[in-house]
């Protein structure tokens, strides 16, 4: 059983990589949506004089729609504001100066895939922040604010039902993919896969860069799509992350569960390899105790045969990230060999 602890603020003074390791942890995590060279390439060598076999795995951004860093300005919006949204190419068009006191917020996406989308609902932060669709005129969606918060750019946020027709590898990724074969990293991770495209292109890109590198590829699927998709997506990895962070304001939470354990089926009845990730001590991350509905999914998924864990804000930015760590490997240890009186 794999348990993978993403690096961030809170987790990567050297004393506490090596009590992550030392306490269990078997691949460090690396997120692209927060790149920094210096200190990936510091975590690298640090890790690896600590543990030569512990993996580090590299998470590319994959097509997560986000706040374009063109927004001009960072907003606070309250709970029955209107706020909009565009393309990218529309809000580079018009002149923002003139919009006065209208909130218009540019999306990473264009305005012929909002026109051509079917958006019920935008949501950001983890679905902490949530818009209802008033209307969508010429690709410019009218939203009131229902759970507001701070909009800045570069947040990600979750449309759902994206049009999405094309496998697409965005110049970041391109250039995180190399900087991570230069580095030797163990596993390449590609966000929002949705179709088996969505990792051929990496592979081509790959072979045709690095012909003799041994890196992993795995799938991280977070949308219904990609889940509708996921025997096609397996030709192609042997292991998947299933990503309920995202996945819960892309399907909804009652949905969410039904796909998520869809997942794990399909993947153990094709005999490879599923880490579930995201949502799996959210109260450690705060400095609370494990709560009894987060042990009972441990519990339960260990029960279904998963293969590992992952810890996204526990460790990268949670309060007590070796804590954490310490608790969910004595829990798979306790439940691993069918629990015991205390």
């Amino acid at each position: 059983m794999q348990i993978i602890a993403t690096i961030g603020p809170k987790s990567t003074d050297k004393w506490i990589i090596k009590e992550l390791i030392e306490n269990g942890v078997d691949i460090l995590r690396l997120n692209c949506s927060h790149f920094n060279k210096e200190e990936f390439e510091y975590v690298i060598k640090f890790s690896k004089e600590i543990k030569r076999d512990v993996h580090i795995l590299v998470d590319l951004c994959g097509k997560k729609i986000r706040v374009s860093k063109e927004l001009k300005y960072i907003y606070k919006i309250y709970n029955g504001q209107e706020v909009y949204f565009c393309g990218e190419d529309f809000y580079s068009s018009i002149d923002t100066s003139k919009l006065k006191e209208m909130k218009l917020i540019p999306l990473t996406i264009g305005t012929e895939e909002i026109i051509k989308s079917d958006i019920k609902a935008i949501s950001m932060k983890d679905n902490t922040m949530n818009f209802e669709i008033i209307e969508i005129d010429k690709g410019v969606i009218k939203t009131k604010v229902l759970r507001g918060g701070i909009i800045r750019g570069g947040k990600g946020c979750n449309l759902s039902n994206i049009y999405d027709d094309k496998a697409f590898l965005s110049e970041k990724d391109k250039e995180n993919i190399l900087w991570a074969l230069a580095n030797d990293v163990d596993i390449i991770c590609q966000s929002f896969v949705e179709r088996k495209e969505d990792i051929n292109i990496i592979n081509k890109l790959i072979k045709e860069k690095y012909p003799n590198n041994k890196c992993k590829l795995w799938a991280k699927v977070e949308t219904p799509t990609g889940i509708n998709n996921i025997k096609e997506i397996l030709e192609l990895t042997d292991s998947i992350i299933i990503g309920r962070g995202d996945l819960v304001p892309e399907s909804g939470i009652l949905n969410a569960v039904n796909l998520q354990d869809q997942a794990i089926k399909t993947i153990k009845e094709n005999d490879k390899k599923v880490i579930v990730a995201t949502h799996i001590l959210n109260s450690m991350k705060n400095g609370h105790p494990a709560t009894l509905p987060e042990i009972e999914s441990i519990y339960k998924f260990i029960k279904c045969g998963i293969n590992g864990f992952l810890l996204a804000g526990e460790t990268s930015i949670g309060k007590a990230p070796i804590q954490t760590v310490k608790f969910l490997k004595n829990a798979i240890e306790y439940y691993s060999i069918g629990g015991k009186n205390e």
